[in-house]
């Protein structure tokens, strides 16, 4: 009975059984996440302490993003093409704040390619050289995880830079408290299994401006209008909410929600719902 008891509680603080979100709440967390590529985290960079210095430097940062730290990502994109809402991004019309993602993910680009070298005397590098440990396994400075790596052609993923356009395609009026979106209506209780009781299901909680907001809109998680791969994803939000945090998952990695900004992440089709009334 102790050792279960025991190995519950491992799994609990391991998996944030019953870790939840209210209004309110500050949307942190990235200090024990793959988002943190120093020594502390879980993708340890060489002896690196420093944990914003990846992506974000105080001082000579460089242009796309507040005091940003990374070098633009060379690579050439395939876009998305025009949605069925009749809106079109071109080939290599990745906007700035979707290119910051995609500056580690796209696969061509180093983890440690810096505008601003960390410690005193900072410097211009172009790559530090640096080798990364990622569940115990030492890898290169590039991205290659299959399911980390969103590669150069976005032609099969949501789009991005893509014009949000108001009730068309079933898309909900940019003024739309995201709060007061039910997820529950006509569908089965049955199906949804252990999410019936939970506040997943009946709320709609969204990490926004940095905290968990009751009165957010759609419009708040667009960038200038368009929907990025930040519309969906908090790099900072450590997700640790149960419905999304499976216990069938294996690995640190694999811990964090997928930053998804959705308390619940995608259970009943939440992310996508919240702007789709399907």
């Amino acid at each position: 009975m102790g050792l279960a008891v025991g190995l519950f509680a491992e799994e609990a603080a391991y998996c944030g059984i019953p870790s939840d979100f209210t209004y309110g709440d500050a949307a942190s967390g990235i200090v024990d996440t793959p988002h943190n590529l120093g020594s502390t985290g879980g993708t340890i960079s060489n002896d690196e302490t420093d944990v914003c210095i990846f992506c974000h430097t105080p001082h000579h940062g460089g242009s796309g993003m507040p005091l940003w730290n990374r070098q633009s990502t060379a690579a050439s994109f395939k876009a998305y093409g025009t949605t069925l809402a009749g809106t079109y991004v071109a080939d290599n019309g990745v906007g700035a704040a979707s290119l910051a993602c995609l500056s580690c993910h796209d696969g061509v680009t180093s983890f440690d390619t810096l505008v601003n070298a960390p410690g005193k005397g900072g410097g211009t590098p172009v790559d530090m050289g640096w080798t990364f440990t990622i569940d115990g396994n030492t890898v290169s400075d590039v991205l290659t995880s299959v399911t980390a790596v969103i590669g150069t052609d976005l032609r099969n993923d949501h789009p991005v830079s893509i014009p949000y356009k108001e009730k068309v395609a079933s898309l909900r009026a940019r003024n739309t408290v995201i709060s007061t979106i039910e997820m529950t209506a006509g569908t089965l209780t049955a199906s949804l299994g252990s999410d019936a009781s939970s506040t997943t299901a009946t709320s709609n909680r969204w990490s926004v401006k940095g905290f968990i907001s009751s009165d957010a809109t759609i419009d708040d998680i667009l960038r200038d209008g368009k929907v990025e791969c930040s519309s969906c994803h908090d790099p900072h939000f450590k997700n640790t909410s149960w419905d999304e945090v499976d216990s069938t998952w294996g690995g640190p990695t694999e811990v964090t929600g997928l930053f998804l900004r959705r308390v619940g992440g995608n259970s009943v089709s939440g992310v996508c719902r919240t702007c789709h009334n399907k």
